[in-house]
C-alpha cells in the first residue's frame, strides 16, 4: 500500500471529487485540514490508498486494505461479518472518526467506534487516512485519528461496470453500477451484494456462522454556475451476522443460532460558492445519519439500539497573501458544526432494570485553523475547536504544527502537538439491561482527554520512484472510560472515569519503490508501546489487542504488455494481550500467539471489457486468533469476473 506517496486530484468539497481543477494535479488531501492542502503541507502521519492499489489487491473489504496502514491493529471475531475494530497507535477502537464521503459514520447507537465488518471495498475510490489527534479540526471521536472513505465518481460520457466472484465457505459476492459524467454533471449509482455460509468462530460445535449483505451508494455532482458546486451522496447498508453465545458455565462460545441485523443509512448535501476569484470560500452542508442493530438470541429474545443524527455545518475560508514584511500566504476558516442525536434502546427488563430508554444529545463546536506557507515550503498551521455539549461538560482541543519541505532533496520534515477528546457514548452514560447483561449507567462520567507529539521525517529518490518516511509519536490519555467496572452488591457492572494515565508511543516506518516498469514494491512497520494504569500508582499493564511489532510488504506484478497483474502481500502481527471473561473472575489476562498470513491476487484482462480475477487468502492456513476464542478462517481461493464499459 503506497503511504503518503500518491497523486490525487481531489474536489473542493471534502466529500468527494466530482469537479476537480485540471490545474491542481498534485499531491492533496481533503482529511488533514478543513480544506484541501498539499501531501508535504499536512503535519501528520498519513496514508492514502487509490483506486489502482485497490484494484491490485481486490479485497472483498476495506477492513483488509487497512491491515498493511502503519499504526493500524485490526482484531475481527472470527470470520466474514463479524464485529471488525482497528485501534491506531495503541487507542481505543472508538478513538478513530471514520468519514464516508464526508459523513461521519461511527455508530453512535451502539459504542461510538465503527464497525469495519460492514464495509465493502467494491465501491471505495480511495481512502485518506490522517494518524494523530484531530479533535480540533473533527470533533471527539477523532481523538486519534481519521480515516475518509471515498466512493467512486463516473468518468466517462457513459459507464456500466460489474463484477461477480464465487469461492470458499460457500461466498458469492457481486456488484453493478451505472454512470455519467458531463461538463456540470456528474452521476453514479453502485449496487454491492455479498454473501457467505461463513466458518464456525466457536471452537466447539460444527454451526457455521453465516453473513449476508447488500449495499447501495449514489453520488451527484451540478455545477450550475461555474463557481458553485452542489453536492448529493447517500449510501445504504443492510446486513445480517449470525454469531455465537458464550456457555454461562464455561465462559466460552457455544454454536447458538443467534443473530443480529444491521442498518447503516448516510446522506449528506453540500452546497460551495467561491468568491472574490476563490480567495472567499464558504460551504454549507447538511448530514443525515440513521443506525439500526437488532440483535435475536437462542431463546428469541430481542434487544435493539436505534438512532438518528442531523448535522448542519457552515464554513468560510479565506485566502490572502502578503509580501511586504514576510512572503507569505494565508489561509484562514472559520466553522460552526451543530449536531442533534436521538437515541433508541429496547429491549425485555431483566432483574427489575428496564432497557427501554429514549435519550437525545445535541452539540455546538466552533473551529478555528490557520494556515501559512512560505515561500521556501515551509507551512505553519494551528487549529482549535470548543465542543459545548447539552450533557456533560464541554471541552476544547487544539493543534499545531510544522513541516518544511526541501525540494532540492525532496525531503520533508515535520513535527506536531495536538489534544483529543472522547465523549462519553449512550451506553456508557445509560447502560444496558437486556439479553441478562445488566449494565449500570454512569450519567456523570466526563470525556476523555488525550495530549501528544510526533515528528517525521520522509525522503524521495529516484525522481520519487522511490520513498522512506519515519514517524516517532507520543501520546498520553486521561480520564478514560472503563466499560466494565464491577458493581459488588448488585453482582451488576457501570463505567467510570479512570484516575491512572494511558500511555501510547511507537515508531512507524513506511517505504515504497518502483522498480522498473513491472514491480512495484511496497513496506511498513510499526513498533508501539502502549500501556495501562488504571489508579494512579498501579503497576502498568499492556494494553490488550495492540501488538508491540507489526509489519506488511507487498509486491506488485505487471505482465504481458499489462495485462496480467499479480499482487502478492504479507502481513505480520506480534504477540499481544488480551482479556478472558472466565468464570469466576471474568477478567484474566492471556497472550495471543504471533501470525503471518500470505496472500496472492490475480487479474488478467481478457479484452477491454473482461478481466478474469483470483485471489487466494491465507495462503497458508495458518492458525490464529485475533481475539480470544474466536476462530478465523484458513485457507480460502475466489474466482470472479468483471465487466468494465466506459465511453
Amino acid at each position: 500500500m503506497r503511504a503518503c506517496s500518491l497523486t490525487l486530484c481531489l474536489s473542493i468539497l471534502a466529500a468527494s471529487a466530482v469537479f476537480a481543477d485540471p490545474a491542481a494535479d498534485e499531491e492533496m488531501l481533503v482529511t488533514a485540514s478543513r480544506t484541501p492542502i498539499s501531501l508535504e503541507s499536512a503535519g501528520a502521519g498519513v496514508t492514502v490508498i487509490d483506486r489502482a492499489e485497490i484494484e491490485a489487491r481486490n479485497p472483498q473489504f476495506v477492513s483488509d486494505l487497512l491491515r498493511d496502514v502503519p499504526g493500524f491493529a485490526v482484531s475481527r471475531n472470527g470470520g466474514a461479518g463479524q464485529q471488525t475494530q482497528i485501534r491506531v497507535r495503541g487507542s481505543e477502537a472508538n478513538h478513530l472518526l471514520v468519514l464516508i464521503d464526508g459523513i461521519e459514520a461511527n455508530d453512535f447507537s451502539v459504542n461510538d467506534g465503527f464497525d469495519f465488518a460492514h464495509l465493502n471495498a467494491a465501491d471505495i475510490e480511495r481512502i485518506e487516512i490522517v494518524r494523530g489527534p484531530q479533535s480540533s479540526l473533527w470533533g471527539s471521536d477523532a481523538l486519534a485519528g481519521v480515516i475518509n472513505i471515498i466512493t467512486r465518481a463516473a468518468s466517462h460520457s457513459l459507464e456500466v461496470q460489474g463484477e461477480t466472484e464465487h469461492g470458499s465457505f460457500g461466498t458469492h459476492s457481486g456488484a453493478f453500477s451505472l454512470g455519467t459524467a458531463r461538463d456540470n454533471l456528474n452521476a453514479r449509482v453502485g449496487f454491492s451484494y455479498f454473501d457467505t455460509d461463513g466458518i464456525n468462530v466457536s471452537a466447539q460445535g460444527k454451526e457455521n456462522d453465516g453473513y449476508t449483505n447488500s449495499t447501495l451508494n449514489a453520488k451527484l455532482g451540478w455545477k450550475p454556475l461555474s463557481n458553485v458546486v452542489v453536492d448529493l451522496t447517500g449510501r445504504v447498508t443492510g446486513a445480517r451476522t449470525e454469531f455465537d453465545d458464550v456457555s454461562p458455565t464455561t465462559g466460552l462460545h457455544i454454536d447458538t443460532p443467534n443473530t443480529t441485523n444491521v442498518r447503516q443509512a448516510y446522506v449528506g448535501a453540500r452546497v460551495q460558492a467561491d468568491t472574490f476569484d476563490g480567495h472567499w470560500q464558504h460551504r454549507l452542508a447538511f448530514n443525515w445519519t440513521d443506525l439500526s442493530n437488532a440483535n435475536r438470541d437462542a431463546f428469541a429474545n430481542f434487544t435493539s439500539t436505534a438512532g438518528d443524527k442531523y448535522a448542519l455545518d457552515y464554513q468560510s475560508t479565506w485566502r490572502f497573501a502578503t509580501s511586504r514584511i514576510l512572503a507569505l500566504e494565508h489561509s484562514l476558516t472559520l466553522a460552526m458544526d451543530y449536531e442533534h442525536t436521538d437515541f433508541h434502546q429496547r429491549g425485555a427488563a431483566f432483574l427489575g432494570f428496564d432497557p427501554n430508554l429514549n435519550h437525545q444529545l445535541h452539540t455546538v463546536s466552533g473551529i478555528a485553523e490557520y494556515r501559512a506557507q512560505f515561500a521556501d515550503g515551509t507551512t505553519l498551521a494551528a487549529s482549535g475547536r470548543w465542543d459545548d455539549n447539552s450533557d456533560f461538560k464541554s471541552v476544547g482541543t487544539y493543534r499545531v504544527s510544522a513541516s518544511h519541505e526541501y525540494k532540492p532533496t525532496a525531503t520533508t520534515v515535520s513535527a506536531a502537538y495536538g489534544t483529543g477528546q472522547k465523549s462519553p457514548t449512550f451506553f456508557d452514560r445509560f447502560g444496558f439491561a437486556g439479553g441478562g447483561f445488566p449494565f449500570i449507567g454512569n450519567p456523570t462520567l466526563r470525556p476523555a482527554t488525550s495530549r501528544g507529539f510526533e515528528v517525521g521525517f520522509r525522503q524521495r529518490l529516484c525522481a520519487r520512484r522511490c520513498e522512506f518516511g519515519v514517524t516517532y509519536f507520543d501520546e498520553r490519555l486521561e480520564n478514560e472510560i472503563d466499560g466494565f467496572v464491577p458493581i459488588a452488591a448488585t453482582g451488576t457492572f457501570t463505567a467510570r472515569n479512570l484516575d491512572g494515565v494511558s500511555d501510547r508511543s511507537g515508531v512507524e516506518l513506511s517505504g515504497m519503490a518502483e522498480l522498473g516498469r513491472a514491480f512495484t514494491v511496497h513496506g511498513s512497520y510499526t513498533y508501539l508501546d502502549a500501556s495501562q494504569q488504571k489508579h494512579r500508582g498501579d503497576s502498568r499493564t499492556p494494553e490488550i489487542r495492540r501488538p508491540h511489532n507489526q509489519a506488511a510488504a507487498s509486491v506488485n506484478w505487471f505482465g504481458f504488455e499489462r495485462k496480467l497483474t499479480a499482487d502478492l502481500h504479507v502481513t505480520y502481527t506480534g504477540t499481544r494481550d488480551d482479556t478472558a471473561f472466565l468464570p469466576p473472575l471474568f477478567n484474566t489476562a492471556v497472550a495471543l500467539r504471533p501470525y503471518t498470513l500470505v496472500g496472492l491476487s490475480l487479474a488478467y484482462a481478457i479484452n477491454p471489457l473482461l478481466t478474469l480475477t483470483g485471489r487466494v487468502e491465507n495462503a497458508f492456513s495458518e492458525h490464529y486468533q485475533e481475539v480470544f476464542d474466536f476462530q478465523s478462517e484458513g485457507i480460502a481461493g475466489y474466482v470472479g469476473l468483471k465487466f468494465n464499459f466506459g465511453r
